[in-house]
Order: C-alpha cells, then sequence, then structure tokens
C-alpha cells in the first residue's frame, strides 16, 4: 500500500506540471481592436512594485508586449524610450507604461532595460501569457496606446521603419500634447505579411501553441492541422501537431502522421519515438510502446515527457520500483526546467 501510494504521490506531481510538458492555454484569436475598452488587469513588477490596468485611472497607458530573446523587441524599446524623453515632465504625471515580458531571465536585457527605464516603467513577468491572452496579442513586439478613458487609439505589432513616428503621434494625441503631425496621417503600421507556406504554417502553429497553454486541446488541434496542410514537409508541424493528438486521445492518428516521418535531428527523432510509445501506451500496446520509449530516451534524455509515458507503462505492469523512478526523473528535468 506504501509504495501505491508513492506511485500515486508521483502521478499526481508530474501530472501538476503537465502544463510544462504539454502545454496549457493561451491568448484569443484575435487580439483587441482600436477603439475598444482596454482589458482590467492588476499585477506586481519584477521590482515588487504593484501595477494596475483601470479604465478610471484618468491615465494614457502603453504596454508594449516583449521577447527579451528578440533583437526587434530590443530596437522597440529603445525607440519608445526616445519617444518618452521627448515628453514635457509634467505631463509625465499622466502616463503609466508597462513592458509585458517572457523570458525575464534574460539578465543582459533587462538590465538594458533598467538602466534607461524612466521611474513610470513598470516591467512585468508575463510567461504564463495571462496579460498575453486579455489584449490577444501574440507578435512580438507590439505596442498599445490607450487614452484616459482606457480607450484603444493604437496598436501596432512588429517594429518597421515608422514604429517610433507611430508611437509619439498617437502618444501625443492621448496626452493632448501639440504635435506636428495628425496621427491620422501616419502610415497604418502592419506586420508584413510574409506569403510563404512556411511562414503561414508558422502563424497556425504557434497559435495552436498558445491555445494549448490553456488546454484548449481541440481549438489547439484545429490549428495544428491548417499549418500541417499549408506546409506537410515540415518535422517541426508534423511532431506539435502529434502531441496535440494524444493528448486529445487520437492515438490512431498520431500513428499516422508520425509512422513515416523522417528527420536528421536527435531531438525529433526522440519526439517521434515518444508520440509512437505515447500513441501505443494508450492502444494498450505496452511492450512496443516501451521500447518506442526506450529508444527516444537515448536520442534525448532531457524530454521529461519519455519518462512520464515510461512510469505509466510500467505502473500499469504493477512494476512500482521502475515506474517511482521515471516519475522522479521526470520530475527533476521539469524542475530543472523551470
Amino acid at each position: 500500500m506504501k509504495t501505491t501510494n508513492n506511485i500515486l504521490v508521483a502521478v499526481v506531481s508530474v501530472l501538476a506540471f503537465s502544463t510544462v510538458i504539454c502545454g496549457g492555454e493561451s491568448s484569443p484569436s484575435r487580439r483587441i481592436p482600436e477603439g475598444a475598452l482596454i482589458p482590467e488587469f492588476q499585477a506586481v513588477d519584477i521590482t515588487g512594485k504593484p501595477f494596475a490596468c483601470t479604465r478610471s485611472s484618468g491615465k494614457t497607458l502603453i504596454l508594449a508586449f516583449l521577447s527579451s530573446q528578440q533583437k526587434n523587441s530590443q530596437k522597440a524599446v529603445e525607440d519608445i524610450f526616445r519617444v518618452l524623453s521627448s515628453i514635457p515632465p509634467d505631463r509625465l504625471t499622466s502616463l503609466q507604461v508597462a513592458f509585458v515580458l517572457q523570458n525575464v531571465d534574460n539578465k543582459e536585457f533587462i538590465a538594458s532595460i533598467q538602466k534607461e527605464t524612466p521611474s513610470i516603467v513598470h516591467v512585468l513577468d508575463d510567461d504564463q501569457y495571462n496579460i498575453w491572452g486579455k489584449f490577444g496579442v501574440i507578435a512580438t513586439p507590439t505596442i498599445l496606446i490607450s487614452n484616459s478613458q482606457g480607450k484603444v487609439l493604437c496598436v501596432k505589432p512588429g517594429h518597421t521603419y515608422d514604429f517610433a513616428q507611430v508611437v509619439k503621434s498617437r502618444l501625443f494625441q492621448a496626452l493632448e500634447i501639440p504635435y506636428d503631425v495628425n496621427p491620422n496621417d501616419t502610415p497604418t503600421v502592419r506586420t508584413v505579411a510574409n506569403s510563404t507556406m512556411s511562414a503561414r504554417a508558422k502563424r497556425h502553429l504557434q497559435m495552436a501553441k498558445l491555445l494549448s497553454r490553456k488546454s484548449k486541446v481541440s481549438s489547439a488541434i484545429e490549428q495544428a492541422q491548417i499549418a500541417y496542410e499549408i506546409d506537410p514537409n515540415s518535422p517541426e508541424v508534423a511532431l506539435d501537431l502529434g502531441e496535440l493528438l494524444c493528448r486529445a486521445g487520437q492515438a490512431q492518428k498520431a500513428i499516422k502522421l508520425v509512422s513515416s516521418l523522417s528527420s536528421q535531428s536527435d531531438r525529433d527523432k526522440a519526439r517521434i519515438n515518444l508520440i509512437m510509445g505515447w500513441a501505443k501506451r494508450q492502444l494498450g500496446q505496452l511492450k512496443e510502446a516501451e521500447k518506442y520509449l526506450l529508444e527516444g530516451i537515448q536520442q534525448d534524455p532531457m524530454l521529461p515527457r519519455l519518462y512520464f509515458e515510461l512510469g505509466r507503462i510500467y505502473q500499469k505492469r504493477n512494476d512500482s520500483e521502475n515506474a517511482m523512478q521515471a516519475y522522479f526523473q521526470a520530475l527533476q528535468l521539469i524542475y530543472r526546467e523551470e
């Protein structure tokens, strides 16, 4: 009984971190439009200071959604700082600014921001996409500006040649500062759409990953299937779709999808074996499943889900000792990622 309880504790612990292994959910498929009222939220920035996004604040708001791993996000920050430096000091009290970041553990990027950051700027950690989801933002960088009534004046995805001009004109409009360029005369900035198959597939795949972070698996599968139809030769698309099919219990479809897939990298080979082992386990073919999973571990011993699925096989066989070892290994890898 004690051994069984230990296994159950390990299973619960692994499942508690299943969002790390499998993903969770994310932002809606459509970002907030210009003219809409901003969603309200509260957060604490990385220095421990509170930040509140409310329509009744009476302040102009800038939200910049950034990735600390992206050069264009760094360029966007530099442009925003230049725009802020042009604002008269007496108007800064009517402004609140937040950089909503993925990957706040990138110390070099954070340090570069904090070195130049005006006191009005908050840096928010949103690696779970909670704030991104409220605004329906996917692209980085994306900047949003709203007026003192909480009405969205500008949603600017991407960093293009007129980024700074659009931001400055809309910000000055919101703060009622005279400016020689009419905001409506500035070019409407949109991210240049890449019409290649891989780029279009990647956009749908990105949406699939975001949807899966909130366990909206069926919607995620729909987006991944669109990506696969656009670019069926992409191993990344096929593998992501295969894992989603396994999460939905569609084992036969997952096997059919990846059984003829070939790849050169050990990581991709390991993911193919993971999907095959995962699906075979769902079908009750435990011996075959174990073989695939063990082969996957040889190819890439850093994938937690491989050990998790192996543990489920051993538990099914009442092999308590090996089950606990597999679950423990999965937990170790998850904590290392965290």
